[in-house]
């Protein structure tokens, strides 16, 4: 589905490539109603991130740091068997609230009555067109 969504959204942005993207007033303030709810949803995934990386005994920073070195195994230092275990923890638990806050936002989207691919083109349409991502402002505010 997520590579259905992607085609769907590169055609459509390919189809107004050159033009601005015309959506109505209505389609714009479910929009900005999607927005908002998205947003805060956004800012609770956050703060359940940070809980899911104390709740593996590991801080926000050491976490970071963990995370680094995984990526790196050429680095000097190396996380412990303790840290890589609580970094695991950690790191899967995040992946579990990553699947949830996905299905979370789509559902919002969906409940303000925009398909995902609307919303998405908007979103990408707002970031090249000024005039239209002054309007999203002001229906947010």
């Amino acid at each position: 589905m997520k590579t259905t969504v992607f085609l769907i959204a590169f055609i459509m942005v390919g189809m107004s490539y050159g033009q601005k993207a015309q959506f109505s007033d209505q389609t714009l303030q479910k929009f900005a109603n999607a927005y908002k709810e998205v947003r805060n949803e956004n800012m609770t995934f956050q703060l359940n991130m940070v809980t899911a990386i104390e709740d593996a005994g590991l801080t926000n920073d050491e976490f970071t740091e963990i995370h680094t070195l995984v990526k790196n195994p050429n680095a000097e230092k190396q996380p412990t068997a303790a840290q890589k275990r609580q970094y695991n923890q950690a790191f899967k638990n995040i992946q579990n609230l990553k699947k949830d806050i996905q299905e979370t936002m789509e559902r919002l989207i969906e409940n303000n009555g925009l398909k995902l691919e609307t919303y998405q083109a908007i979103a990408k349409a707002s970031q090249n067109d000024k005039s239209l991502n002054d309007k999203i402002q002001k229906l947010i505010q």
